[in-house]
């Protein structure tokens, strides 16, 4: 273990596509790309990638965690998405990336009453319509991420009536995780 340890730590010194070469993922051109092109060059990651569906936008989320993990640029990560894509971000990031997440929802948090969950936890995966609760934000804006992943991000809208802004629930969300994270990928 020692000896592999040191050969990851050669390895990031060296291989400018870490994250890819150890997960089990076929990255294709395009995501590559847009993962090591454009992404991960910035100093302060600020993305969207809009990507029509099937583009494998979770793979290139699942390589910017990585990543950023492995470069020591990212420790308390927040992935929110659509209720019913939860299990499925975490089966994908723990099958292809082995990184494990705990999924946060009204049964865990009761079960933890009393504690901020979002604190306790590294690697959280949580819904979209959970997290924008009037009861939850201030806990979850109590805590500074590294890194946020908003899937289907589209959702997180405001409408404009004449000259009225109409903040949804979801926009409310966005506005507070985005004031929140150090990094911020939206899908």
């Amino acid at each position: 273990l020692g000896l592999e340890a040191r050969r990851y730590h050669f390895a990031s010194l060296y291989d400018p596509l870490l994250a890819m070469n150890t997960s089990k993922v076929d990255a294709l051109p395009h995501q590559i790309e847009a993962v090591y092109g454009y992404i991960l060059r910035l100093p302060r990651i600020r993305f969207l990638v809009a990507d029509d569906p099937g583009a494998g936008k979770t793979i290139m989320a699942g390589l910017v965690i990585k990543e950023l993990k492995l470069r020591n640029l990212a420790r308390r990560i927040l992935v929110v998405v659509p209720g019913h894509l939860k299990d499925q971000w975490q089966r994908e990031l723990k099958d292809r990336f082995e990184e494990s997440f705990v999924v946060i929802d009204r049964g865990l948090m009761d079960a933890l009453y009393g504690e901020n969950v979002w604190q306790r936890e590294m690697q959280i995966i949580t819904s979209m319509d959970f997290a924008k609760q009037d009861d939850l934000l201030p806990s979850l804006a109590s805590i500074h991420f590294d890194l946020i992943v908003v899937d289907e991000a589209h959702k997180m809208s405001a409408y404009r009536y004449g000259n009225k802004l109409e903040r949804t629930g979801r926009y409310r969300l966005g506005e507070v995780l985005s004031r929140r994270a150090t990094h911020l990928l939206f899908l």
